[in-house]
């Protein structure tokens, strides 16, 4: 699998594709990038090694909210040099965005709370509740509970500071109410650069050579549709115009501003006579517009777990905003991908799935050192699918790395209790040490069976991950050498 005309390893996805008797006029390849949010890291891992790895070039690339972003980066190239240094490019303009203050705004009335236990509850639901579990029982439950305490709050005073606040926000409900945050930052960032972000070029992506999708839902007409790259409105079939008015063009950004505006947490988007919010709430994985479009060849690429990972919150007594995340949020939202990998296709396309299987960041996380696990996740998941192996062995590769990603998430959230603690004892460096022992063994694992790595794999286990600050001079520089 050498070049971009080769054919891709099959690879059976976790639901399998139909395929009805038509059989596909001439093959295109074909990149479908899911929404997540944040998790949209793992996917920019994933198409950088299927780009400079095994030489891929999209003639095709539909996308969804997250992945929509990405989409958009990728889609101003046409060879694999322009495609390479774009996928360079949005691994900068990933960890750019790990600054949250030129993603999102506060909307009046949520600024106005700012400070107090309200304003406090709001950034805690949206940045850190929907963070996922840390991965493996016993690290998660402490991690937890470390969180719980730390989030202890004096009810009394911050009540107090609180009151004035909510009279100013009541005095703002006049404006947007209906969501939480703005992506106006994250917009214009994209629009003309800044804070490490590179600006899209739209003629870029209006040439001719690559057929782009970003999925949307019109609010008011109530249907799929899709901003193609020249920014005309097509229907949910991903190839007729909208007619009229609705059909745009529209401006390329706002096409995908309006692909990423998740219900609730961000406004919906004015486009062409609607309001357009995220393509994720009928269909966060497009594999089906991608064969409409005559891809043979797809590579799905999700952000998102098929599976949601188990949760030890106690449901019985949850609030109502808490069993909301859990159903419609993770339970929904799982169903909702597994029917989107399974459309009725032609015959002879081929669908391959690079999925994550280990949950590493929130939707809307803005922790640096997470977003480059999980793009290293995505790099190493593209590998394990990618690779001409029999399955046993590409069963033994996925668990090395899902091994080495558990470890590594695990290790994270005990070094920024390292960080915030500014030392530990040894028990904590030696659970430390313990977890970069899983790394170093299960990456020799993978290179014993043939697979790569990424080119800094040697740091995972030597070192610490990434954190803000500098690390607390009370902790070791290394944590293992070759003798340990």
């Amino acid at each position: 699998m050498g070049d971009a005309g080769g054919e891709l390893p099959r690879r059976t996805p976790p639901v399998a594709a139909r395929q009805s008797g038509v059989v596909a006029g001439p093959g295109k390849t074909a990149f479908v990038l899911a929404g997540g949010g944040a998790k949209g890291a793992f996917e920019a891992g994933a198409v950088r090694y299927l780009v400079e790895e095994e030489a891929l070039v999209p003639d095709v690339i539909t996308a969804t909210s997250a992945g929509a972003i990405c989409a958009a980066v990728l889609a101003q190239a046409r060879t694999r040099e322009e495609l390479i240094a774009r996928t360079r490019e949005l691994h900068a303009d990933l960890l750019a965005m790990t600054r949250s203050d030129l993603l999102f705004g506060k909307q009046p009335w949520v600024a106005a709370l700012e400070g107090t236990l309200f304003g406090r509850a709001i950034d805690h639901w949206v940045l850190e509740r929907t963070r996922p579990p840390v991965p493996g029982a016993e690290d998660g439950a402490r991690v937890e509970r470390a969180v719980r305490r730390g989030r202890s709050l004096r009810l009394l005073g911050q009540v107090a500071r609180a009151l004035p606040s909510l009279g100013r926000a009541g005095r703002r409900l006049r404006g947007r109410t209906g969501s939480l945050l703005t992506l106006e930052p994250l917009a214009e960032r994209l629009r003309l650069g800044g804070g490490g972000i590179a600006a899209i070029d739209p003629g870029l992506v209006a040439r001719p050579g690559l057929d782009l999708r970003l999925a949307v839902v019109a609010l008011g007409a109530g249907v799929l549709r899709y901003v193609a790259g020249d920014g005309t409105i097509v229907a949910s079939d991903a190839c007729s115009p909208v007619p009229g008015a609705a059909g745009g063009p529209v401006d390329l950004i706002d096409g995908v501003i309006a692909s990423a505006s998740v219900p609730m947490v961000f406004p919906p988007r004015p486009l062409a006579g609607d309001v357009y919010v995220d393509g994720g709430v009928v269909e966060n994985v497009p594999v089906r517009a991608a064969a409409a479009l005559g891809a043979t060849r797809i590579i799905a690429i999700l952000a998102v777990p098929l599976d949601p990972p188990p949760d030890r919150y106690d449901y019985a007594r949850a609030s109502a905003p808490v069993v909301f995340l859990r159903a419609v949020g993770a339970i929904s939202f799982a169903e909702r991908q597994r029917a989107n990998l399974t459309p009725t296709l032609p015959a002879g396309t081929e669908l391959t799935v690079v999925d994550p299987r280990v949950d590493v960041v929130g939707p809307f996380d803005v922790s640096r050192g997470l977003m480059l696990l999980n793009m290293d996740y995505g790099w190493m998941r593209a590998a394990d699918v990618c690779a001409d192996i029999a399955p046993p062995v590409r069963r033994r590769a996925s668990e090395a790395t899902d091994a080495i990603v558990i470890a590594r998430t695990q290790a994270w959230h005990r070094e920024e209790e390292l960080w915030r603690a500014g030392a530990g004892s040894a028990a904590d460096l030696a659970a430390l040490a313990r977890c970069k022992r899983v790394v170093r063994d299960a990456l020799s694992e993978r290179k014993g069976l043939g697979l790569p790595v990424p080119p800094d794999a040697g740091r995972w286990w030597a070192g610490y991950e990434v954190h803000e600050g500098t690390r607390p001079a009370a902790l070791p520089p290394d944590l293992l050498d070759e003798r340990t």
